[in-house]
């Protein structure tokens, strides 16, 4: 039997420390335990939602009326240049201990915060590369059949910070195999803590932040490309440009609602910086996306993902309220507080 914990609070379990309590927690470790978190859901008639390192999520203040599943899969087996790693793995170990091996194709990946699973679904990257470049087949559980599929991937359709996992909540990401490329164990390791250095140089590590709130937009404007490129002396890449630098051109930087407040260190993180409320997060993020609108003429995304009950919110497959991969959690464009 599993240990199923009730009211518990969510805020700690997640880098940006907002939210209320789950109504259920279960904490599970093999297959087998997350069956049965999983039945326990359905008798009980409630939501579930998977949480694993709590890095790209934001709790509504009221919680999660429903069970969490919190993954503590975290075998990691290798096997020439294939690693078969769990979703509890942490990420950034991971790419160390890959590098240590001499496998190479992780390392722009270094210093990413959460777990394996969450990246993933996420199809986590930086630096122009993300997981889903070397995640040869993903390990699924289905919460319905509760059968374990095996997803190759061009069936996981990953995308830009997207993936079929992402959008179909039923499918539970267990495990993934990776292929990567033999190199150089030294070389490897260089790369890799340099990426955690260049990370750390940037002192976020510290605030209360999802990392990056908004996805980078695909703008056609050929005017605002030029402007980017002339600016910070980068190309352009498949026309993509960073939120930060349009939520800095909006004039954004350092804005704030209540204790939400867009970080004077990277625009694109919106941060908890003292007690801040999921409300006051949400209504930040919609004054950022309606002033980058207004000043900037691009419409940005969300990257993060919403758990528990906002206004008019969108709902998962799975049942309980949760933004799609995007879209306002209010459902509309929000309006300045």
């Amino acid at each position: 039997m599993i240990d199923i914990q009730k009211n518990v609070p969510l805020a700690p379990f997640t880098s940006l420390e907002i939210g209320g309590p789950a109504r259920f927690l279960a904490t599970v470790a093999t297959l087998a335990e997350l069956r049965e978190a999983l039945l326990f859901a359905r008798d009980q008639r409630l939501p579930f939602r998977v949480l694993g390192g709590g890095t790209n999520l934001l709790v509504s203040d009221d919680g999660f009326d429903g069970v969490i599943v919190r993954l503590k899969f975290e075998q990691v087996r290798l096997a020439e240049d294939r690693v078969q790693a769990e979703a509890g793995v942490d990420l950034t170990w991971l790419v160390r201990r890959t590098a240590q091996w001499g496998l190479c194709g992780m390392e722009s990946l270094a210093g990413i915060p959460g777990l394996l699973g969450g990246a993933v679904r996420g199809n986590a990257g930086a630096y122009g590369s993300c997981i889903g470049e070397v995640a040869e087949k993903v390990f699924a559980l289905h919460a319905e059949s509760l059968e374990l599929k095996i997803m190759d991937r061009e069936e996981c359709s990953f995308a830009y910070r997207n993936s079929l996992f992402k959008r179909e909540p039923r499918l539970i990401v267990v495990s993934a195999l990776l292929h990567l490329s033999p190199g150089d164990a030294g070389e490897a390791e260089g790369r890799a803590e340099a990426t955690i250095a260049k990370r750390i140089a940037r002192k976020l590590q510290c605030q209360k932040s999802v990392g990056s709130f908004f996805m980078n937009p695909v703008v056609s404007d050929q005017e605002l490309i030029r402007r980017f490129e002339e600016d910070q002396k980068v190309h352009c890449r498949d026309g993509r440009i960073p939120a930060g630098w349009l939520i800095d051109q909006a004039g954004l930087r350092g804005a704030k609602v209540g204790a939400a407040m867009v970080s004077s260190l990277h625009a694109n993180y919106l941060i908890n910086s003292d007690k801040a409320s999921a409300r006051e997060m949400v209504r930040l993020a919609g004054l950022v996306r309606s002033g980058v609108l207004d000043a900037m003429g691009v419409l940005l995304q969300e990257e993060v993902s919403y758990l528990g009950a906002f206004p008019a919110a969108p709902r998962d497959g799975d049942g309980s309220p949760a933004a799609e991969p995007g879209a306002p959690p209010e459902g509309r464009r929000p309006s300045p507080p």
